[in-house]
């Protein structure tokens, strides 16, 4: 049985329940956290579900998209209400965090989640596990 924001996640097309993979572990953690946040003066009522916000879905269909050479340790996801970026290394993190300081975002750590997958821990062989 799926944890809670995991059924959630399927319920809202994030992960196909009946399709597993590895990787699904990554959107259902960004679904998690995303379905938690609220920007400063948007109305969100906690007990009705609204479906998934454009940004979300855009967030997610980023993560989905990136390929496992494109999530590096250092790789982050900076996410905001009108979409999101991935950022490798601190040029890009610099860049971000420039072109969005004047606007809410949230940092979500891709590359960091991506490495705690258990084909990505060590000794785990070339197979993924």
């Amino acid at each position: 049985m799926l944890p809670k924001v995991a059924r959630d996640a399927a319920a809202e097309g994030v992960i196909d329940p009946m399709v597993l993979v590895e990787s699904d572990i990554l959107l259902v953690r960004l679904y998690g956290a995303l379905k938690r946040l609220v920007w400063p003066e948007e109305r969100r009522p906690a007990n009705k579900d609204q479906g998934l916000r454009l940004w979300e879905q855009v967030a997610i269909d980023t993560v989905r998209g990136a390929t496992p050479e494109e999530l590096g340790p250092a790789t982050g996801l900076f996410i905001h209400q009108t979409g999101a970026r991935l950022a490798n290394g601190p040029g890009e993190y610099c860049t971000e965090l420039f072109r969005l300081q004047d606007r809410p975002f949230y940092y979500a750590p891709i590359g960091k989640w991506f490495r705690e997958l258990p084909s990505q821990r060590p000794g785990s062989g070339p197979s993924g596990g």
